[in-house]
């Protein structure tokens, strides 16, 4: 497979002349593009480029280099390297990308139909809990036993589908130890996690949270602020139950969300996501250097796509206090 740039177009409609394809003006404007190449032609992908047609290509000979290329043909700018190769994804890792279908990256269809359940169930009980108590700037530090109910099913979820990543990938650490958020921070990176922002649609009061955006490799469990009290609170429910607060109960609720978009997408139609769309406002800032772009070209049909594991930087150390924090009990 090719390897894959990305850069910003910079062409205006001066630049749109009789010898470029018709398609070149998706490139106008275009926030990003792609531009990736094979033995014999350089060929370039906007964002918003249509599914059904192919790049625009052009013969290699004409240019030293696939970044020469883009520089003379689009007026590129911002060029970087994808982190991906250009035909490459990882199943339960999503990023959007209008060429791969999204039931490719389901591994495991019943886990997958599992999850979208989880979700409604946890939503449920926290509109529940909205009965009672309304999610304003007040009552986020209202904490009880109604409340840590939901903060512990909910981060047990998140755990599972932290686990269930790294499973499907094959991740195997370099210790004995269980698994601990020392291992599941590393898909922070990978899955932009950071990047997915909530809001409550019927609590506009209520901040938006971005419930990955404080987490710190360094600091795997702490950082994490719901799931340090979720830990707090499972282990020592008589000391640390005004841990269980209504703010991190929604939280841990929309990192639960959060963790299924980042395996599988955003859905905008399907009927065990309606609650989830109804109740959460749901935004990503974009990846582009992580996007999934087909290996397409004059010769293929149909974009060209195969499915990788994800390799992980293994620890040569493994931090034994976050360990016996985060070990199942």
């Amino acid at each position: 497979m090719s390897k894959l740039l990305v850069f910003k177009p910079n062409i205006t409609p001066g630049d749109m002349n009789p010898h470029f394809y018709p398609d070149f003006a998706t490139f106008f404007n275009a926030p990003y593009a792609f531009a990736y190449e094979d033995s014999c032609f350089y060929y370039a992908l906007s964002k918003d480029i249509p599914f059904n047609l192919l790049a625009i290509e052009e013969q290699k000979s004409k240019y030293t280099t696939l970044e020469d290329w883009i520089k003379n043909k689009f007026k590129a700018t911002d060029i970087r390297p994808s982190v991906n190769q250009a035909g490459k994804f990882y199943k339960r890792m999503w990023h959007p990308s209008d060429y791969l279908l999204p039931e490719l990256l389901i591994s495991n269809p019943e886990s997958y139909t599992q999850s979208l359940v989880v979700i409604e169930l946890l939503i449920k009980k926290m509109n529940e809990l909205f009965l009672t108590i309304e999610p304003t700037h007040k009552n986020v530090h209202v904490f009880g036993l109604k409340i840590r109910e939901l903060l512990l099913l909910a981060c047990m979820e998140v755990e599972a589908s932290w686990k269930g990543v790294l499973k499907e990938h094959e991740y195997i650490k370099n210790s004995k130890q269980p698994w601990n958020t020392k291992d599941y921070v590393k898909l922070l990176e990978p899955m932009c996690l950071a990047n997915y922002s909530l809001a409550l649609r019927s609590y506009p009061n209520f901040l938006h949270f971005q419930p990955f955006s404080s987490w710190n490799p360094d600091q795997a469990t702490q950082s994490l602020y719901w799931y340090n009290a979720y830990n707090k609170t499972k282990h020592d429910r008589e000391a640390s139950l005004h841990e269980a607060t209504l703010l991190h109960a929604i939280h841990s609720v929309g990192a639960v969300v959060v963790m299924f978009c980042a395996q599988f997408g955003i859905p905008q139609k399907q009927s065990l996501f309606d609650i989830v769309i109804s109740t959460f406002d749901i935004s990503l800032e974009p990846c582009p250097e992580r996007f999934y772009i087909p290996f397409r070209t004059r010769d293929t049909a149909n974009p060209e796509f195969s499915d990788s594991k994800y390799c992980f930087k293994v620890d040569k150390d493994t931090n034994l206090e976050d360990s016996a924090m985060t070990t199942d009990t």
